[in-house]
This record gives C-alpha cells, sequence and structure tokens, in this order.
C-alpha cells in the first residue's frame, strides 16, 4: 500500500518540474513575443514623422509656417521666401527673410492681420500690411501691401 501511494505523489512532483519547466520557458519568451506582436501591428514607422523635419500641428495654427511671396506688380522685387510663427497671442511674420517683421492678431475665425510701421529714410513713416486668412488647416494664404507694391503670399507647415 505505501508503494500505492507514493505514486500520485511522485506524479504530482514530475507535473510541478514540467510546469515550472514549461512558466519559465514562457517567461522567456513572452517579451519577445509581445515585441515581434507590437511591431507586426505598426503599418507605419511613427518615428519617421517625428524625424522627417516637418513641422506637425499640435494646437489650431500656433506653429512655423513658410512659403513664396511673389510680387504681384512689376519692379517690386524677386519672390522671396516668408516665414511665420503663430503662438498662442498672434503671429510674427517675415515677408522678405531680412529684419521687416510683421506683428499681428490671429482672429478666431483664422483670419490674420498684421502691420509694420517704420521710419524711412526721409523721415515718413512707411507701413507694410498683412492680410491672411487660414483657407485649410495647412494653408495661410494673403496679401501683403504697402504704398506701392503688392505680393500674394501663400503659406505651408514648415
Amino acid at each position: 500500500m505505501s508503494s500505492h501511494s507514493n505514486r500520485p505523489t511522485a506524479g504530482k512532483e514530475d507535473q510541478r518540474k514540467a510546469l515550472q519547466v514549461s512558466c519559465t520557458r514562457l517567461r522567456r519568451w513572452v517579451p519577445q513575443l509581445l515585441t515581434i506582436v507590437l511591431v507586426a501591428g505598426c503599418g507605419e514607422d511613427v518615428s519617421e514623422r517625428l524625424q522627417s523635419g516637418r513641422v506637425l500641428a499640435w494646437h489650431g495654427l500656433q506653429g512655423r509656417w513658410v512659403g513664396p511671396v511673389v510680387a504681384m506688380e512689376p519692379n517690386c522685387g524677386v519672390t522671396t521666401n516668408g516665414l511665420m510663427t503663430v503662438g498662442k497671442n498672434g503671429f510674427g511674420f517675415d515677408p522678405f527673410s531680412s529684419t521687416a517683421v510683421i506683428n499681428g492678431d490671429v482672429a478666431a475665425d483664422g483670419h490674420l492681420s498684421g502691420t509694420l510701421v517704420r521710419e524711412g529714410a526721409d523721415h515718413r513713416k512707411l507701413s507694410l500690411v498683412f492680410e491672411g486668412m487660414a483657407s485649410e488647416q495647412d494653408t495661410i494664404k494673403g496679401v501683403l501691401q504697402s504704398a506701392r507694391c503688392r505680393w500674394s503670399v501663400t503659406l505651408h507647415r514648415g
């Protein structure tokens, strides 16, 4: 009878050892399997968007915008690349890659309006006015105007 009572104990012991071996193997493979499942589940490389150099829209119009500033009349200069930065309380726009920066406001409907007034060589006030509108989430179109010239402006996130 004593040999009969030892058999189930030995069987249970074998089962425990087999279970421990299985659990040890499973613990070793679970992290690798999870990694494979997570990587295989990603259709695109998410980091690529972050490393692309593109500026992503985080909050409305806020961010950096770039694009061509094209003269609409003869003798008003060549096409330049304008740079605008839109913040929480307004924008700064450098239309000619120079020191002329127009500061302005952004309305809730996406209308942008700003004026730069400075003194010319003959002590007369010169103004440069920008009026624009966010036509889509990733485009701002507008007109830049001085006393004698007008420029068409099209900016994209950049």
